[in-house]
């Protein structure tokens, strides 16, 4: 399971890039006025860099996960059948019209029908991404990953994450609390939905999870430890964005206690999701592993 490390590092790091533009990124270049705005543009042009940079680290530890790295450019060869080649057209995509967008946003002020065409074309490329990553899973011969708590898991860890983001980046800006407050409870609602998810459905573990046929292989205790430590993560993330609720509520604006709230919530959820990822991977057992 562990020996998973960079298809985990490269599935979450991926879906919380994808996350992370939608929530902040695409929002930031359309509101009004960000474009005359020097502190928005800087902003803007920071979480276009820390997607890009998320993307390349994703793209660089998954190779590690190959035996042959160098012959990683022919998985775009089949395109039209394979749900690998897909992905990462996909990402490569994503990343290259992201890079192009903080281009154009570098060179002239984020304005234009031609930069928000391109970063549509991004968050299309972008939700595409985590698409073709679950369909990739979803194999007939492995009956745990075929079921409808990959994609659900996938495009929550995703949506959690970038919402998470948005709410700690509008919190520490001029952001009034009412906006703020809005991705606040978005993150609230979406960490508790992916809570409730792995404890519900998640394969090996969850109440109404798939469970695999009798085997001679012992349990694996481990698993099992590891399941609950992600509960216990995502519960305890939930309660920090509680927290930050409570704190934001009766004051002009979000206040530096409220920011440290979210900051240590992000980092409680990004565990849980780390941890989530590598139970999902300990579900396929291959020999020697």
């Amino acid at each position: 399971m562990l020996k998973e490390w960079p298809l985990v590092a490269f599935t979450v790091a991926g879906q919380a890039a994808v996350g992370i533009f939608l929530f902040v990124g695409f929002p930031l270049f359309l509101s009004a006025g960000a474009a005359g705005n020097a502190a928005a543009r800087e902003t803007q042009l920071i979480v276009l860099a820390v997607v890009l940079g998320l993307l390349a680290m994703a793209a660089l530890l998954s190779l590690f996960h190959l035996h042959h790295p160098f012959r990683a450019r022919r998985v775009l060869a089949n395109f039209r059948t394979s749900w690998l080649s897909r992905e990462i057209f996909f990402e490569l995509g994503f990343m290259a019209l992201v890079a192009l967008g903080a281009l154009l946003a570098w060179r002239r002020p984020a304005e234009g029908i031609l930069l928000k065409g391109i970063l549509t074309a991004a968050g299309l490329s972008g939700i595409l991404f985590i698409l073709s990553m679950s369909k990739l899973y979803m194999l007939q011969t492995v009956p745990s990953w075929n079921q409808a708590y990959t994609p659900l898991s996938f495009f929550l860890t995703s949506l959690s994450l970038g919402a998470l983001a948005a709410a700690l980046v509008r919190a520490s800006g001029a952001e009034t609390p009412s906006r703020s407050g809005a991705f606040i409870l978005l993150s609230f609602v979406l960490v508790a939905a992916e809570a409730a998810l792995s404890f519900l459905i998640a394969p090996g573990h969850g109440v109404f999870g798939y469970r695999s046929g009798p085997s001679l292989r012992p349990p694996a205790e481990a698993h099992r430890t590891l399941h609950l430590a992600r509960l216990a993560l995502l519960l305890m993330g939930l309660a920090l964005i509680r927290g930050s609720m409570i704190a934001g509520e009766g004051r002009a604006a979000s206040g530096l206690g409220g920011n440290g709230l979210l900051a240590v919530a992000l980092a409680l959820v990004l565990a849980g999701q780390i941890a989530g990822r590598f139970l999902f991977y300990g579900l396929f057992g291959r020999p020697g592993r």
